[in-house]
């Protein structure tokens, strides 16, 4: 629930049954959603955009040239499919998932803006639900962002977040902006 933070199931697969654990690994026994961090690739862009809109920078009629593919600290950053896709408004990034067009927001902030609002989604920090095993995730790599690691972090990669984090900082879109506390509900 956005508003709330109430988490009302989670489910890993694969499953094993608890009675019968032979030959299963220690490793099977985790929950992947609170303890492991993973890239989460374009699930990061409505993020990145609601932060450009939050802070003025696009709104849904601004409109940018996409190219396909942008130079970044002398490294090339592509659209998933190395495409251009011409003059498109800020909704086609969304819909097309174009990492040339979050590239594009996330220079419009600037790197310091860019970073705040990253930080402001609590990305790279536990979120304190009610679950054994957190850990935090690792947006590290914002800390002496060079231009491709703010590119390659406002489309998801580069920096690696928790399945819980990354819902809880989702959360804050669907909830009116605010960023709930996360904890299991029991019934």
């Amino acid at each position: 629930n956005p508003q709330t933070g109430d988490v009302y199931a989670m489910g890993v697969y694969p499953s094993f049954n608890l009675n019968d654990r032979a030959g299963v690994s220690i490793d099977r026994f985790r929950n992947p959603l609170v303890e492991s961090v993973y890239e989460m690739g374009s699930i990061m862009k409505p993020l990145t955009m609601a932060a450009g809109i939050d802070a003025g920078v696009v709104s849904p009629s601004t409109r940018y040239t996409d190219t396909g593919c942008i130079e970044k600290s002398g490294k090339k950053v592509c659209n998933y499919d190395f495409k251009a896709r011409g003059v498109v408004p800020m909704q086609e990034v969304l819909n097309q998932s174009l990492n040339t067009g979050v590239s594009f927001v996330a220079d419009k902030m600037g790197h310091g803006v860019f970073v705040r609002y990253m930080r402001g989604y609590k990305l790279g920090e536990k979120t304190g639900i009610d679950v054994p095993g957190e850990v935090a995730g690792d947006i590290s790599a914002l800390d002496y962002a060079a231009d491709v690691d703010v590119a390659s972090a406002s489309f998801g990669q580069g920096v690696a977040v928790s399945t819980v984090e990354m819902i809880r900082a989702l959360s804050a879109l669907a909830g009116g902006g605010k960023l709930p506390s996360t904890h299991v509900v029991k019934a």
